[in-house]
Formats: structure tokens, sequence, C-alpha cells
């Protein structure tokens, strides 16, 4: 039995789905049918009237017969469904299309609505219509019925737009008065203190973001938050822990909702300004000493990195929100260590937050459990911020001297990371790591003068530096051709080997100065980085007689080599040490011609 062809096969399947759809048609036609028929007039079921409803057209299932194959010819037809009317096509928000009159009017009158409420309690002031007592009272008053008035208005729209907007201006304008009425009995009469007034504030903000949730109501939630952070400076009147802890807690209350809702704006309204108090707070608190400050800022920072991950997991549309508060929460501990604190403490502040947003990395990268729940993105953006944190912490504790020397212990570990893991983003953290270190040494621990001129000697620690300069050199670029990352760009490759050159040129030079610190000793290492350099470029054209890269490298290294001889050998070197370095490197470049020569003359003979 042959099998058919290709094209009879596209031809059977044409012919079922033409089927498939008469059947639909037929069966779209009789439901039509049975809509119209229950919806006729009572009369019209008379028997001497007979129905308007016409027959479908269609064929009944039995009688359909699919075709066993369909002519080349024809085409077959695409019927659409019937009662499936084509969804209409949202149409993109412009820039002002909330401009309408209807909300123009409501926001407009709950602002001039609000301001009313201020001018009054200050013309109430002015003119001693009332005491303080009343004042409080009638304000609280009028900031109730502000609120039942859009309770009542919201139960009346029935879900019209116009209604709604009239109740969720009127609600926020009452929210926003209660507020106002709780700081001036705080701040103004001193009915209660500042604590107390906060939290009775915060209950406000809790009841207001409540009934936005009930409502789902993003400008009444907005409306609350934005007037409670707002209104909350004029009660502790300074930016202290008080204010930092009010708009902490005012963030955490708006965290279910806008997780619930999916708010981002909500989100942002709720978290920046926690972030920018506690940034404020610590500029002051470094001209007023305030111990609790310091705790202030930590819970901060803990609240905004916990509730930016809740928010990346829960709502991954909201990507970018969660990554912005993210690193918006621990800006105020990088301000707040240095300012504030002695740097032994401010270092366990600083790693602290290290080890926070580390805990969440790891997490997010090796649980499998929410391995999928965070972003890719929001994951990366942590391990950013826990790179950023560690390098602020030791540049905080250690002194500038140790600078380069510690970044570059970490560029390393995080090269033997990436190296591990594959992990391009480590790798991108090990290469900055590397690159700071590097200019920081260049600057302290092992200057370009030292190699230049004698009379500066690195020490140990230019000894230690310049070893690690050259193990960065190597790791970080082994690691990128791992996990294949490593641009194939020149420049970087160039950069890369002068690092290499460099670290092994200070190494050799403090090496050689620890042991005679004199100008023999100093002649002696560039004899050394001379003869060091020739044979690792000799070493690269043996192992590049059949890999190109690393015998263009060799030549490179080697056109450097004599450039270092005829420029700053000849000028600096003297006597028998200028005899010694010409003579052992002109030996050592024939020996190495002839064994190349005799390993290039079997490739030659194969090609």
């Amino acid at each position: 039995m042959s099998h058919p062809s290709p094209g009879q096969t596209l031809q059977l399947v044409a012919g079922e789905l033409h089927a498939i759809g008469q059947r639909l048609t037929y069966l779209g036609s009789m439901v039509q049918a049975q809509a119209a028929a229950q919806a006729a007039p009572q009369e019209a079921q008379a028997p001497d009237v007979q129905p308007q409803v016409a027959a479908p057209q269609a064929p009944a299932p039995e009688d359909v017969q699919p075709p066993v194959a369909a002519p080349q010819d024809v085409q077959p037809q695409v019927v659409p469904y019937p009662g499936l009317a084509q969804q209409p096509v949202r149409p993109r928000r412009q820039l002002g299309a909330n401009l309408e009159p209807s909300r123009v009017l409501a926001w407009g009158g709950a602002g001039v609505t609000l301001l009313g409420v201020v001018f009054l309690l200050v013309l109430a002031v002015q003119q001693d219509w009332l005491g303080p007592g009343a004042r409080v009272g009638g304000g609280a008053v009028l900031a109730a019925l502000l609120v039942v008035a859009g309770w009542w208005m919201h139960r009346r729209s029935k879900g019209e737009d116009a209604g709604r907007i009239a109740a969720f201006a009127l609600a926020t304008t009452g929210f926003a008065a209660l507020f106002l009425d709780v700081v001036a009995a705080t701040s103004l009469y001193g009915f209660v203190p500042a604590p107390v007034g906060l939290g009775v504030g915060l209950l406000v903000s809790v009841a207001g973001l409540a009934l936005a949730d009930f409502w789902r109501a993003r400008p009444l939630a907005l409306g609350v938050v934005l007037s409670s952070a707002i209104c909350a400076p004029l009660i502790t009147q300074l930016p202290n822990a008080l204010l930092v802890g009010f708009l902490i807690l005012l963030q955490v209350a708006a965290a279910p909702v806008q997780v619930r809702r999916g708010w981002s704006a909500l989100a942002l309204a709720a978290g920046i300004p926690a972030a920018l108090a506690a940034l404020v707070a610590a500029i002051w608190g470094s001209f007023f000493h305030d111990p609790v400050l310091v705790v202030a800022i930590s819970l901060s920072v803990l609240a905004g990195v916990v509730i930016a991950a809740i928010t990346a997991g829960a709502r991954p549309d909201a990507d970018r929100t969660s990554i912005g508060l993210l690193i918006a929460a621990p800006t105020p501990a990088f301000l707040a260590g240095p300012l504030l604190l002695e740097p032994p403490v401010a270092g366990l502040l600083g790693a602290g937050t290290t080890v926070l947003l580390l805990a969440i990395w790891a997490v997010a990268r090796f649980v499998p459990a929410f391995r999928d729940w965070l972003s890719h993105r929001f994951t990366a953006a942590v391990g950013a911020m826990a790179a950023i944190a560690a390098a602020q912490t030791t540049l905080t504790v250690l002194d500038s001297s140790s600078w380069a020397t510690a970044l570059l212990c970490e560029a390393l570990l995080l090269s033997v990371g990436a190296f591990l893991l594959r992990s391009a983003g480590v790798l991108l953290g090990a290469t900055c790591y590397a690159t700071f270190g590097f200019l920081l040494a260049v600057v302290n621990e092992v200057p370009l003068t030292a190699l230049l001129w004698h009379g500066y000697a690195p020490g140990l620690a230019g000894l230690l530096c310049g070893l690690l300069i050259a193990a960065a050199a190597i790791v970080v670029p082994a690691s990128a051709v791992r996990i294949e990352k490593f641009p194939k760009s020149p420049p970087l490759w160039a950069a890369t080997g002068l690092a290499l050159l460099y670290g092994t040129a200070s190494t050799t030079m403090a090496a050689c100065l620890l042991v005679s610190d004199t100008r023999n000793g100093f002649l002696t290492a560039h004899i050394l980085i001379t003869l060091t350099w020739v044979v690792a470029a000799i070493a690269l054209l043996l192992r590049g007689v059949r890999v190109k890269h690393l015998r263009i490298a060799g030549l490179v290294l080697i056109a450097a080599s004599l450039a270092k001889l005829l420029l700053f050998d000849l000028a600096t070197l003297d006597g028998v040490a200028r005899v010694i370095a010409f003579l052992c490197a002109g030996l050592i470049l024939l020996a190495a011609g002839s064994r190349y020569a005799r390993l290039l003359k079997p490739t030659r003979d194969e090609a």
C-alpha cells in the first residue's frame, strides 16, 4: 500500500477542516434560532402564526460527508464561527486621556475643598472663633462627613464613572483633612505627643487604604498615601527617627494593597518617600547626634528590600517598579554608615545590608522553589546591589592604602564564582572590582613612578598587590572564555595584557627592592622584567604555531620587549647591567628563533 504524498495529505486535512466548519455553522444557526424563538412574544407562539425564524441553510451533521481528497485548484473556505464577535482592540492611552471634564471638576473640587478646610482652620485661629478643642473636633467631624459623603456617592453611582470619580475625590479629601487634623492636634496645639499622633495618622492611612482596596480605587490609595507622606513632616518638624519610622509603617501598610491589586504607582508613592526621608535623616544625623536614627534607617533598608522582593515575585509585570524600589532602599545605608557611625560599626551596617541582598540573590539562584518566582532581571539587580554594598563596606572599614588589595581579592573570588557558576552577572561584578582595584593600585600600592625611577620601594604591600593584579588579569579572562562572554575585541584583550605585564613588572620590582633597596636592586629588577617578557613572548610563539591568537600575542610581546630594551633599558641601565640585558635577550631570541623554525617546518609540509 503506497503512502499518500505530502500534497494529498494537505488536501485531506483541508477537507476535514472544511467539514468541521460546516458542522459549526449548522450548530451556530440552531443556537441563533432557539434564542430568537425564546425572545419572541407570547402571541407569536399561537398555532395560526408562523414563526419568523428562518430554517438554517447549513446541512445537518449526518448529511455532511467529509471529502476524501479536495481538488488541487479548490482552496478551503474559512467559515467564521457564528455567535463569536471580534474582540475590540483596546485603544492606547494617550497623554491627557484622563483629563475629562468630570475628572477635572471632581479632583479640582477636592483640592479646593481641602484648601477651604485649611483656610477655615487658619481663619478660626486668627479670629479666635473657636477654642483649640473645638477646632480639632470640628475638623474631624468635617473630614468624617466627607468620607461618609464619598461612601454615599459611591453607592449611588452603581458603577458609573462620574459617580465613582466624585466618590474617590470626596473620600480622598476626607482622609487628607483628617490627617491634617491629626497634624494640628499634634504639632500646633500639643494635645497628643508625636508618637501618638503618628500612630493615629497611621490608622487613618490604613483605613483609607482598606477603603481603596475595597473599592478597587487606585486614585484614592494614591491620595491617601501621598497626603500622609506629605503631612508627616509637619508633625515631626524634623527629619528624625520618628518620621522615618512612620514612613516605614506607611510603606508596610501599603504593601498588601499594592501587591494584591498590582498598583505600581502605589508602590512608588509609598517607597520613595521612605527612602528620601532616610536619606535626608542620614545627612541631618551627621550634625545632630541621634542614636535611634541608625536603627530606623536599618529598618527602612530591610523593609524596602523585602517589599521590593515580594513585589517582584507576586507581580512579575511590575518588574521595573520592584527594581527601582530595590535600588532606592539600600541607598540611605550607604550614606548613613560613614556619616553617623565609626568605621567598625559602619562596617557592620554595610555587612548586614550585603548579607541581606546576598541571601535574596542566593535563594533566587539556588533554591528550586524560588528560582522561577523572581525574574532574572530582578535577581541580577539584587546581585549588583550586593556587589555595590560589599564594595562600600570595604571602602568604609579599611584604610585607603588597602583598598586596592581588598578589591582585587574580591575580584578573584567573584571570578572563581563566575567560572564555577558560568554566570555573566558575576563576571561583570568581578570585572568592575578588578578595574577599580587596578586603578587604585596604580595610585597607591604600585605607582608607575616605582617602575621608572629608583627611590620608591613598594614593599610587601606592593608585592602582594602586583601578584593580585597578575592573577586577576589571568583569572578574569579565563572565566570569560569558559562562559563564552568575553567579547572578541582587540582593545579589551590588549588592556588585559597590559594589566598582566604591569602586575608582573610590579611584582618583580617589589621583590628585588625587598632583597636590596639600592640602585643595583632597581637595575636587577629591570633586567629580570625584560627577560621575563622575552621568555613569555617566546612561550606564546611556541604555543601559537597552530593557534593564531597566541602567535599574535607573542609577536606583540616581542615588540614590547624590544621597545623596552631600546627605549628604556638603553637609557636607564649602565655598565654590566646593560650588557647582561642585551646579551641574554639576544641569545634567548636566537635560540627561540631556531626552535620556532623547526616547529613551523612540519606545518608547512602539511600545507
